[in-house]
């Protein structure tokens, strides 16, 4: 299913293009280059850590990098070990004892200590959150409960690719057949099995908070969808007619990589404000992974690296107040319910203005009253007025 392609190209900045919102400048995010061996894959984030594959010098280990001391440690030694997932201190791997036996092990960072948790489990793909690890192997679904020690399978339900948030698992096959593939959810704590979608066609699925989502082949080519298990909505995120894969999640942005630009470039979309912003270089850009306004993936245009990517979608300015009217004076307290903003500038109609982001403003004369409030990140600014939204009277 994956195409890798490798082209050489040098940027130090993305330049990427918006939809849906006008600004004063434009949306843009800055490239930062984490590996420079050409031989890295499969990146996870968590925090200020990223975790990858390398499979330099004919071996295969797991490499961490601190964002926040900038510095790169190798994890594991031995030249087996693949698939690495990373929550917190925790990070959560596979290793190869002989090409029929492997085994799932777990790092804490915080202590040095580290712990195989299972024999014998190859397995399609890993994930970890908080002391549960997940992971499929040979169809079934396993979880391992480190503060416990205690495994539990859950037999026969054709798991391939589990994600796991809080209590809840999302899985799909690992292998598309017969129409087969769809999404299923697995609660730990009422043991209990959903199945999300019907199409047959469903697949690699991740999960935050109440939010799912997957890619689908129902209408021809793969398009990605998100379901909302609090208002048990499904909700189609793309229409392209090209192929958008490998989806992942994290608050109200949804991340994957995308071809109908000739080249598989990374996307990202906004649910509250219905911002979409992609790269724009012509490499491939694959296996992306999200944590908070942070996106990792494989890049291709010097060899096989890792780099990472801040989103900075534009700000879209909103606000309510209460009262909004009333006799003099009256107290009215300004509620900012901005998305994306990181500064704010209230002008309340009467020449007052404030910089607080929920300010409280004194009307001490009648009349009606216009308010506005300006907002800014780093990608640019936004504007919403209300006229006379704020009535004085004697």
């Amino acid at each position: 299913m994956k195409k890798k392609a490798y082209s050489i190209a040098l940027a130090s900045i993305f330049i990427i293009s918006l939809v849906f919102v006008s600004s004063t400048a434009s949306a843009s995010i800055t490239e930062t280059r984490i590996t420079n061996h050409g031989s890295a894959e499969m990146p996870a984030i968590n925090g200020n850590r990223i975790v990858w594959t390398d499979t330099s010098n004919d071996e295969s280990n797991i490499y961490m990098y601190d964002l926040s001391t900038k510095k790169q440690t190798q994890i594991t030694t031995n030249g087996s070990a693949d698939k690495s997932a990373i929550y917190g201190n925790k990070i959560a791997w596979e290793e190869w004892q002989n090409e029929d036996e492997a085994s799932i092990y777990v790092k804490d960072l915080s202590t040095k200590k580290q712990t195989q948790i299972t024999t014998n489990h190859g397995v399609d793909r890993l994930d970890i959150y908080d002391d549960k690890v997940v992971f499929a192997s040979s169809g079934d679904l396993f979880i391992h409960d480190l503060s416990a020690s205690k495994l539990t399978t859950i037999q026969n339900v054709d798991a391939g690719w589990p994600a796991i948030y809080g209590n809840k698992i999302v899985y799909s096959p690992a292998i598309i057949s017969d129409e087969k593939s769809n999404i299923f959810m697995y609660d730990i704590s009422t043991e209990k099995k959903t199945q999300i979608t019907t199409s047959g066609s469903a697949y690699h699925p991740d999960i935050y908070g109440n939010r799912m989502v997957w890619m689908d082949n129902r209408n021809g080519n793969w398009d990605i969808y998100m379901y909302d298990l609090s208002t048990k909505k499904e909700t189609r995120i793309t229409t392209s007619s090209s192929d958008s894969e490998s989806p992942v999640i994290y608050g109200n942005s949804i991340v994957w990589q995308d071809n109908r630009n000739g080249n598989w470039d990374i996307y990202a979309y906004d649910l509250k404000t219905h911002q979409q912003i992609h790269t724009t270089t012509k490499s491939d850009q694959m296996d992306p992974a999200i944590y908070g306004n942070r996106i990792v993936w494989e890049d291709y245009q010097n060899g096989q690296n890792i780099y990472m990517g801040t989103i900075s979608y534009l700000p879209v300015a909103a606000f309510s107040a209460s009262p909004t009217s009333g006799k003099h004076p009256l107290n009215v307290k300004f509620t900012d319910k901005s998305t994306d903003a990181y500064y704010w500038s209230w002008n309340f109609g009467d020449k007052s203005t404030s910089t607080d982001q929920n300010p409280t403003h004194k009307y001490t004369k009648a009349g009606k009253y216009t308010v506005s409030l300006i907002v800014k990140n780093t990608a640019g600014s936004n504007t919403k007025t209300i006229s006379n939204y704020i009535t004085v009277k004697k």
